[in-house]
């Protein structure tokens, strides 16, 4: 199966680390200072975290446990953001095995390969 590349219109980040808090922690802490700024936030993130966020729009890909539908979700979670106005994004990665892959590689193409390692990590 082919998909069109799609890019939202606001920043896209994914953040990675080696934990779940300290991807959650990064991702809150990178969402607080960007509404500082005045921006429109917004959070991609699997349903087991989509809590943890204070954003102006969240949206789940779904279970970390189905792929499949993190990969049926993406591009139209996408495009709320873009409905929605928001201007500096952040998404969760996903395990890179299996489906995780694919939804890996279409999230990096709609971020412009910007990642941002909640361990501090060069990158």
């Amino acid at each position: 199966m082919k998909y069109a590349h799609y890019a939202p219109k606001g920043a896209l980040c994914i953040v990675q680390g080696r934990t779940d808090e300290a991807v959650s922690a990064k991702i809150q802490a990178e969402l607080d200072a960007a509404g500082a700024r005045g921006e429109k936030t917004g959070v991609l993130s699997f349903d087991e975290h989509i809590g943890r966020y204070r954003a102006d729009v969240a949206v789940s890909l779904g279970s970390l446990a189905a792929p499949e539908e993190a990969a049926r979700r993406l591009y139209a979670g996408l495009r709320r953001f873009d409905e929605e106005g928001a201007t500096f994004l952040l998404a969760e990665s996903c395990p890179e095995k299996g489906l995780g892959a694919a939804v890996m590689n279409r999230l990096l193409k709609a971020a412009g390969h910007q990642v941002i390692d909640a361990d501090g990590s060069p990158m």
